[in-house]
C-alpha cells in the first residue's frame, strides 16, 4: 500500500522521489543488468525482475519483523529494567518496606506479649502484607540492579521472606500444635512447638538484613547532605560574616588589615585564579567502590558471625536435646494423681483372669455394694484431695505457669455424659460418707490454704469450686473436662475454653506416663497449664534480642571498619572528591589548598575548645591517651596532600585556557595522556603587555634577569586577578592576559570590559610606586646603558573572539589563545612606543565599555589598518602621566601565615567590585593615583586634539595640523589667537598621539591623498 498522499507508483503526486531517500528494503528489487538474459523478450525480463523483486521484499520484510520484534522485546526489557530500578529507590516504596521490615522483627512478638488470640487474624493480614511486598522487592531488585540476582544480599532477602510464613499462625498451628488427643503424643507436640519457636525466633534475626540495607540507604542520604552542607560552608565563608573566623584565628601573632592598602606581595601570591574557580562545584559525596565493597564485606561478615553464633550457641545447651536437670511439681503431682485414680478405679476389681474386663468404675455411676465398697469410698477420697491439692498449689501463685484446665478421656467408653459425671468432685455415691455438703465446699480452702506454710496457696473462686463439684461439660476434642481459671467464668458453656483463649504456644500440657497401654485406653487425663506469663516473657526479651542485635550488628560493623574508614576509605573519599572537583573545574584546585588549611585549622580549633572545657583530671587522660600517638604523617594523608599540590601546579601551568584538556583528561578512563584535545572558541578581552627595554635588561641583569620578569608578572598578575581576568601566557618580555566573555550577559560583559581597563590602570600605578623595581632605577648597568632608567611596560587591549585549546605536539604543549584578535592586541602594544602613550585600545574594546568610563577616560588618537587585519581600527588611549606618582615609603605591612584568611580577603576584594552599586568610573574618580596622574592634563588639551582629530579623519589636514600645534598638555592663554604657521619638530608638543600625526601628515606636506579613506595603514610593528 503506498502512502498517504501518494499515487499507485509510491511517488509523491507531482514530484520524483530522488534515489538517496529510497528505503533501504527498496534496493532488493534492483537486479544488475548483466545478471539478465539480454535474449529474452522484454515482458519476461519485466516478469523475471518482479518476481526477483517480490522474493527480495518478502525476505527483507521478514528479516525486518523479526529485528523489529527484537528491538521491541529489548526496550520493553530496558523500561522493565528502569521501572524495576525506579520502584526500588522510590522514597514511598522505601518508607514503606521500612515500616513492613520493623512489623516483621518484631509484630509476632509484640502479638504474643500484648495481644489476645482474637487478633491473629489481623496480623497474618499484615503478615501477608509483608510477604507480598517484600517478594516484589525481591523481584524488583533482581531486574534493576546489577549483581543482586542469586548473591548475598539476594539469598538473605529471600530467606528473610520464607521465614515470614512461620509468623501465619495457621500455618503454625499445623506444624507445631496437635494436643487434642492427649497422652504423650500431646506432650510431645507440646515439646516440639516450643522447640520450634525458639528456631523460629532465631531465624526471625535472618530478617535483620533488611535493617542493614535501609540503614546504609540512611546513612548515604545524611552523607550526601553533610558533604553538600560542609562544601557550601567552607566555600561560601567570608571574614565577617561571624566570630567563626576571629575565634579560629585567635592565635595568629600577625593579620591583616583588611581597609588598609594591600602590598603587592599580599596581593599576588596566589594570582591565577579565572572566573570559572569563582564557581564552586557540586559536592562529591558518594561513596567511593572501595569503601562501598570494603563496607559490603564487613557488614557480610558481621551478619553471618552473629547468625552463626545464634543458630550454634543454642547446640550447646542441654535442653536442646531434651534434657531437663530435674522434673517439676507439675510431673510429679500428674503422677501422683493418675496413682490414686488407678487405686481408686483401675485396680480395686482388677484379678489375673478379668484383666481384660472394663474397670468398675466404667460400668456404671456409682459405687458396688459389697466387701470393698468402703475402701472404694476411701481411695476416691485420697484421689480428690490429691487432685484438689495439686489444683490449689497449681491455679494462682507466684510462678509464671498456672492450672488451666483438667480434663479426662476413655476409649472404652465414649458417652461425654458418663465421663463428665465420673470425673465431677464431692458426689456422695463415690464418697461415701466423706463427701461434703454442698453449702461447705469452701471447707476446701481450709484444708489446702494455710497462711503458716512457707508455700502461700490462694483460696479456689466460688465459681471454680461449684464447676469442679457439677458435672464436667466442657468438650476439647476427645476429652471432657473443666477449666480451673478464675478468667473463665461462664460455667454452662460446653465450649473448649483453653482452645478459645490459649494460643498454642501459650498451652503447656502434663500426662501421666507411668501407666500402661491398657489403663491408658480405659482412661486417660491431661493437665493443661497457661503458660502465658513465660511466653509473653519470652517474646518481650526477643523484642530486646532484636534490638540488642540490631545494636550489635550496626556497632560490630562500624567498629570493624572504623579504622579503615579512618586510614584508609576516608582519605580515599577525600581524594576521589578532589580529584572530582578538579575534574569538573580544574582551576578550582587553586582553592583546595586554602580549603584543606581550613580544615585543619577547624579540626585544631575544636580540639583546643574541647582541651580548654575539660577538667584537669580529664586532660591529663587525654595527653596520656595522645602521648603514645604517633606524629609521623600517613602515607595517604601525604598522596592527599600531594594530588592538592599537583592540581594546584595544573592550573597554574595549565591557566584558563588549559582547564578544557585538564578537564577531559581527567575525565578519560585510560592512564594515558591525550594533550591533543580539540580547542573551542570563546569570546574574550585580550591583553598584551611588554616589558620595555628588556635586551638590555636582561645583558645587564643576566641570571638575576628571572627575579627581575617574576617581580614585574606578580604586580601584573595579581592586578588581573583581582580584577577578574586570568594571566594566560608568560612569553619572556610579554605578558597574554585574557577575560572570558563567553556565557556571560551585556551588562556582565560591560563590566568585565571597565574592570580590564581599571587592571591595566592600577598595574601602571603599581609598577611605577613599587619600591622593589624602584631600585632599578640606581642599578649602575641600566644607567650606563639607558639614562635616566626606570621600568616602563606598554599596553595593547582588545577584543574578539579566539580558539582557546592546546598547543604544540604530545612532547610539549602550551594552552593558549589563538587568533586575529590576539594578532591584533599584540600589535597594538608594539604600536604603542610610535604613539609615545603607555596602552593602545581598539574601538571595539572601547565600545564594550561603558559609556562614564569611554567619555571621561579614553581619547580617540588614530584610526589605522594593522597588519594582518583588512579592518580598521580606531585607537584610543588613557592619558596618565606615572612619573607624578612617588614610590612608596609607608612600613611594609606584614602578611598573615593564614592562607585561607589571604583568600578569603581576596575574595571579598573581588566580590565587592561585582555589587550593583559599585561602578568602575566613580571608582577611578575616587582614586588618589589616578588623580595625580591625570592632574598634568588639561581639559582644553582634549578638545583642541579632538577637534584637530576630525579635521585629519576628514582630510582637512592643514587644518589639522595648526590645531595640533596648539595641542599642548597646559595650553598658553593666547596660543588661540596667535597660531604660528611653521614650527620645527622640537617645538612640536610633548603629546605622543599629536607627534605622531603631524610626523604621518608631514610626509606628504600636510596635503591628503586624493584617495583618502579616513583611516592610514600601520606599517610598523
Amino acid at each position: 500500500r503506498p502512502p498517504a498522499g501518494q499515487g499507485k507508483g509510491g511517488r509523491a503526486a507531482g514530484s520524483e522521489a530522488p534515489s538517496a531517500m529510497l528505503a533501504p528494503h527498496s534496493t532488493a528489487s534492483v537486479v544488475p543488468v548483466s545478471s539478465l538474459d539480454t535474449r529474452s523478450s522484454p515482458r519476461s525480463r519485466s516478469t523475471s525482475r518482479s518476481q526477483t523483486g517480490l522474493e527480495d521484499s518478502f525476505l527483507a520484510v521478514g528479516s525486518t519483523k523479526s529485528e523489529l520484534n527484537e528491538s521491541w522485546a529489548k526496550r520493553n526489557i530496558t523500561q522493565l529494567r528502569a521501572k524495576s530500578r525506579a520502584l526500588c529507590d522510590s522514597w514511598r516504596f522505601c518508607v514503606l518496606t521500612t515500616a513492613l521490615t520493623v512489623y516483621a522483627l518484631f509484630g509476632d512478638d509484640f502479638r504474643l506479649a500484648v495481644t489476645h488470640r482474637a487478633m491473629d487474624n489481623l496480623f497474618n493480614i499484615v503478615t501477608i502484607m509483608c510477604i507480598l511486598v517484600f517478594s516484589l522487592e525481591v523481584i524488583a531488585a533482581s531486574l534493576g540492579q546489577e549483581g543482586y540476582f542469586l548473591g548475598f544480599f539476594f539469598l538473605l532477602d529471600f530467606g528473610a521472606t520464607v521465614t515470614l510464613f512461620l509468623d501465619l499462625t495457621w500455618i503454625w498451628n499445623e506444624f507445631a500444635c496437635n494436643s487434642a488427643d492427649g497422652g504423650s503424643g500431646a506432650l510431645k507436640t507440646s515439646r516440639a512447638g516450643r522447640a520450634g519457636a525458639r528456631a523460629a525466633r532465631t531465624a526471625r534475626i535472618i530478617r535483620l538484613i533488611r535493617l542493614v540495607k535501609l540503614y546504609k540507604t540512611y546513612k548515604t542520604t545524611i552523607e550526601q547532605k553533610d558533604g553538600a552542607r560542609q562544601s557550601t560552608d567552607l566555600q561560601n565563608t567570608m571574614p565577617g560574616e561571624g566570630d567563626e573566623d576571629e575565634d579560629l584565628l585567635a592565635d595568629e601573632d600577625e593579620d591583616v588589615d583588611a581597609d588598609s592598602p594591600l602590598t603587592p606581595p599580599l596581593k599576588h601570591q596566589d594570582s591565577v585564579v579565572s572566573q570559572k574557580a569563582e564557581k564552586p562545584p557540586k559536592a562529591q559525596t558518594a561513596e567511593t567502590r572501595v569503601g562501598k565493597k570494603l563496607s559490603d564485606m564487613t557488614t557480610r561478615r558481621v551478619i553471618i558471625l552473629v547468625l552463626v553464633m545464634l543458630f550454634v550457641m543454642p547446640l550447646f545447651s542441654t535442653t536442646t536435646y531434651g534434657f531437663n536437670e530435674f522434673r517439676t511439681s507439675g510431673d510429679i503431682g500428674v503422677e501422683l494423681i493418675y496413682d490414686r485414680f488407678r487405686q481408686w478405679c483401675l485396680r480395686s476389681n482388677r484379678s489375673d483372669a478379668g484383666a481384660r474386663e472394663p474397670p468398675w468404675c466404667l460400668q456404671g455411676l456409682g459405687t458396688p455394694s459389697d466387701e470393698l465398697a468402703e475402701g472404694r469410698y476411701a481411695e476416691r477420697a485420697w484421689y480428690e484431695e490429691y487432685l484438689l491439692s495439686y489444683i490449689y498449689h497449681h491455679h494462682l501463685g507466684d510462678f509464671a505457669w498456672r492450672l488451666y484446665w483438667i480434663g479426662f478421656k476413655s476409649n472404652s467408653h465414649t458417652q461425654a455424659g458418663y465421663l463428665s459425671e465420673l470425673v465431677r468432685l464431692n458426689q456422695e455415691r463415690f464418697l461415701g460418707p466423706y463427701v461434703l455438703p454442698a453449702h461447705r465446699l469452701s471447707d476446701w480452702d481450709s484444708t489446702f490454704v494455710d497462711e503458716g506454710w512457707q508455700t502461700t496457696n490462694t483460696p479456689l473462686p466460688d465459681v471454680v469450686r461449684n464447676k469442679l463439684a457439677s458435672p464436667w461439660i466442657e468438650r476439647c476434642g476427645n476429652f471432657v473436662g473443666v477449666a480451673v481459671s478464675a478468667e473463665v467464668e461462664d460455667d454452662a458453656s460446653t465450649l473448649c475454653s483453653y482452645e478459645e483463649e490459649l494460643r498454642c504456644s501459650e498451652q503447656w500440657v502434663y500426662v501421666p506416663l507411668t501407666n500402661s497401654k491398657w489403663e491408658s485406653d480405659h482412661v486417660s487425663m491431661m493437665f493443661l497449664f497457661d503458660s502465658r506469663g513465660t511466653t509473653q516473657l519470652g517474646a518481650g526479651l526477643s523484642i530486646l534480642q532484636t534490638i540488642f542485635i540490631c545494636f550489635a550488628v550496626g556497632i560490630g560493623a562500624m567498629s570493624f571498619s572504623s579504622d579503615a574508614n579512618q586510614l584508609l576509605l576516608n582519605p580515599i573519599e577525600r581524594m576521589i572528591s578532589k580529584m572530582e572537583a578538579i575534574k569538573d573545574n580544574p582551576l578550582y584546585a587553586m582553592k583546595l589548598g586554602d580549603i584543606e588549611f581550613r580544615r585543619e585549622e577547624i579540626e585544631n580549633a575544636r580540639r583546643k575548645e574541647q582541651l580548654a572545657r575539660m577538667s584537669r583530671c580529664m586532660k591529663l587522660l587525654y595527653k596520656g591517651y595522645n602521648f603514645k600517638k604517633v606524629k609521623e604523617p600517613m602515607e595517604t594523608v601525604i598522596l592527599e596532600k600531594t594530588i592538592i599540590k599537583l592540581g594546584g601546579l595544573l592550573a597554574l601551568g595549565f591557566g584558563e585556557a588549559g582547564a578544557e584538556i585538564i578537564g577531559q583528561n581527567m575525565r578519560g578512563g585510560t592512564a594515558g595522556v591525550n594533550a591533543m584535545v580539540p580547542g573551542q572558541k570563546v569570546d574574550a578581552i585580550i591583553g598584551f603587555c611588554n616589558i620595555r627595554n628588556f635586551t638590555d635588561a636582561t645583558e645587564v641583569l643576566k641570571e638575576k634577569v628571572m627575579v627581575f620578569v617574576n617581580q614585574i608578572g606578580e604586580i601584573v598578575h595579581g592586578c588581573v586577578d583581582d580584577y577578574h581576568g586570568a594571566p594566560n601566557k608568560n612569553i619572556g618580555d610579554c605578558f597574554l592576559l585574557v577575560w572570558r566573555l563567553s556565557g556571560a550577559t551585556g551588562e556582565r560583559q560591560r563590566k568585565l570590559a571597565d574592570l580590564a581597563v581599571t587592571s591595566f590602570i592600577r598595574m601602571l600605578a603599581e609598577i611605577n610606586k613599587s619600591r622593589v623595581l624602584a631600585q632599578y632605577r640606581e642599578h649602575p648597568g641600566l644607567l650606563q646603558r639607558i639614562p635616566k632608567y626606570r621600568v616602563q611596560l606598554g599596553f595593547g587591549l582588545h577584543c574578539g573572539w579566539a580558539i582557546e585549546g592546546a598547543i604544540g605536539s604530545e612532547l610539549k604543549i602550551d594552552a593558549s589563545y589563538l587568533s586575529p584578535n590576539v594578532n591584533v592586541s599584540s600589535r597594538l602594544e608594539a604600536a604603542t612606543e610610535q604613539f609615545g602613550v603607555w596602552i593602545l585600545i581598539s574601538h571595539f574594546m572601547v565600545n564594550l565599555c561603558s559609556s562614564e568610563l569611554m567619555t571621561r577616560y579614553c581619547r580617540l588618537i588614530d584610526h589605522v589598518t594593522v597588519k594582518g587585519s583588512k579592518q580598521p581600527i580606531r585607537l584610543y588611549t588613557i592619558d596618565l602621566d606615572f612619573l607624578q606618582l612617588k614610590v612608596e615609603t609607608d612600613p611594609v605591612v606584614e602578611i598573615t601565615k593564614n592562607r585561607f584568611k589571604i583568600r578569603q580577603l581576596r575574595e571579598v576584594r573581588k566580590n565587592e567590585k561585582w555589587a550593583e552599586e559599585f561602578t568602575v568610573a566613580e571608582g577611578l574618580d575616587k582614586d588618589k593615583d589616578v588623580s595625580a596622574m591625570r592632574s598634568s592634563y588639561d581639559g582644553e588639551f582634549f578638545l583642541r586634539f579632538a577637534m584637530a582629530f576630525r579635521n585629519y579623519e576628514a582630510g582637512e589636514w592643514l587644518v589639522a595640523r595648526d590645531t595640533l600645534y596648539t595641542c599642548h598638555y597646559v595650553p598658553d592663554d593666547d596660543s588661540t589667537v596667535d597660531i604660528p604657521t611653521t614650527v620645527t619638530e622640537e617645538e612640536w608638543p610633548a603629546d605622543g598621539p599629536t607627534r605622531a600625526l603631524l610626523r604621518f601628515m608631514r610626509q606628504t606636506h600636510f596635503h591628503p591623498p586624493s584617495d583618502w579613506p579616513g583611516h592610514r595603514e600601520l606599517t610598523e610593528k
